[in-house]
């Protein structure tokens, strides 16, 4: 045992600010959104949604595990995609109980329902989420033609390739088969469009080893 708490594990390792359990919450909805194979918008409509509620509330008003659980849900409804209640009740559990034997989470279907209109009371039913992804296929695009490749490379092959390129950015729209057979039904010559792919990586890693000592003159 340590000499003193300045020195013990349990200040050095598990003493955590309310930013940082908030990230830990925000790891164990992606978590829940991952075994319920949800899109990756629903898990950042989730993350969203427990992050808001927190703005005017603390750990202590409702346990953030159940708020995580109502999160989801309610994320999955609004978003279109929605799971039953029951089931991402057994999953949070699961995700839970596979992270830590010491989290309790001695809660029910019911206690999810209870949650989610509190939820709802304190966003004052503002559920809409707007996120960045289709922003992101846009700069991919708009980067394409800061090159040359509009002349080489017919603008479907473009397209696909910033399709490509955002979900690899962003992991989890779609599982591996789901997109090998979307990419087969486009019915397009892949050959174009990795070689699109393969070009624009190689001018983001120019870009971002790219240093120019007369810049500071330039904007000054």
């Amino acid at each position: 045992m340590a000499a003193n708490y300045w020195e013990s594990s349990q200040f050095q390792r598990f003493l955590l600010t309310r930013y940082e359990l908030a990230e830990i919450e925000s790891m164990l909805i992606t978590l829940i959104g991952k075994r319920l194979h949800t899109r990756q918008e629903i898990i950042a409509t989730a993350i969203v949604y427990f992050k808001r509620f927190y703005i005017n509330n603390t750990f202590y008003d409702i346990d953030p595990y159940l708020m995580a659980t109502t999160c989801v849900y309610l994320a999955c409804k609004v978003e279109e995609c929605p799971h039953n209640i029951k089931q991402i009740w057994n999953e949070s559990k699961a995700v839970f109980a596979e992270i830590s034997s010491d989290i309790r989470f001695p809660y029910d279907v019911p206690d999810i329902a209870e949650c989610e209109s509190y939820l709802l009371e304190e966003m004052k039913f503002y559920l809409v989420v707007y996120h960045p992804y289709q922003a992101l296929i846009e700069s991919i695009i708009n980067d394409s033609y800061k090159t040359d490749m509009v002349f080489v490379y017919p603008p479907h092959a473009i397209a696909i390739a910033a399709l490509f390129l955002s979900r690899v950015i962003d992991q989890g729209n779609q599982s591996d088969a789901e997109a090998q057979q979307w990419y087969a039904d486009l019915n397009v010559d892949m050959t174009d469009v990795l070689q699109v792919v393969n070009e624009l990586l190689a001018v983001y890693e120019t870009w971002s080893g790219y240093v120019d000592d007369n810049m500071p003159d330039l904007v000054s």
